[in-house]
Order: structure tokens, then C-alpha cells, then sequence
């Protein structure tokens, strides 16, 4: 990877983290939830918008050489700066304080989406 990518990709997480940090911000604070929901619709975006970028990149990689490089700035970049595992999982942790019930509803409903939301982007992106 040359420079003129790496520094692509840091400014695309740099981008990336802070439209989390704003679009968490207005979901949580929109919702009347116990439970922060602004990292779960996050991280459910994020896999969709990824699965999207991935079908689009194997439809056209081999005829876009730049689809490599785009994967790097948007996918690893923007993304890898939006979604956050560490925050999901953190948050998770705290619902499983509040009730076992609750803590497996947020975290299963929270990957279950976001795992169909991939699919469902890899599958449009191939289109």
C-alpha cells in the first residue's frame, strides 16, 4: 500500500468515527429507550453499507483495478472508523448487567441484523 492510500484511509476513519459519533449521538438521543440504540443502528449501517461495498467490489473488481483501492479508503477507512465492535460490545455487557434476557436480546438482535443486513448489501451490491 503507498502513502498517498494509508492517508487516504486514516482520514477516511477519522470522517467515519466522527459521523459515528454524530449519528449515534442523534439516535440516542431521539429514542426513549434504557438502552443506547444509537451504537446498535450504527454498527447494523455500517455491516450494510460494508456488505454493499463487498458485493459491489466482486462484481466489478476485475474490471476496476481502483475498486482495490477504494475497498481500503471506504471499507477499512470510513467504515472501520464508523462501526465500533468494542462500543457494541461494552454496551452489551452493561444490558447483560440489567438482566439476562435483556442483554441477550440487544446483543442477538444486534449481530442476527446486522448479519442480514451484509448479506442483503453483498447481494444488492452484486446487482
Amino acid at each position: 500500500m503507498n502513502a498517498g492510500i494509508f492517508i487516504a484511509a486514516m482520514a477516511a476513519g477519522g470522517l467515519g468515527a466522527l459521523c459515528r459519533y454524530w449519528v449515534g449521538g442523534a439516535i440516542n438521543s431521539r429514542t426513549h429507550f434504557k438502552s443506547k440504540m444509537g451504537t446498535f443502528w450504527v454498527n447494523v449501517s455500517a455491516c450494510f453499507l460494508d456488505g454493499l461495498l463487498a458485493g459491489f467490489a466482486a462484481h466489478f473488481l476485475a474490471a476496476w483495478t481502483g475498486m482495490k483501492i477504494l475497498k481500503y479508503i471506504v471499507g477499512t477507512g470510513f467504515l472501520g472508523g464508523y462501526s465500533t465492535f468494542s462500543t457494541a460490545s461494552v454496551e452489551s455487557f452493561e444490558n447483560f448487567k440489567k438482566g439476562l434476557f435483556r442483554g441477550f436480546a440487544f446483543t442477538a438482535s444486534m449481530f442476527l441484523l446486522s448479519l442480514g443486513v451484509c448479506f442483503a448489501g453483498f447481494f444488492i451490491g452484486m446487482a
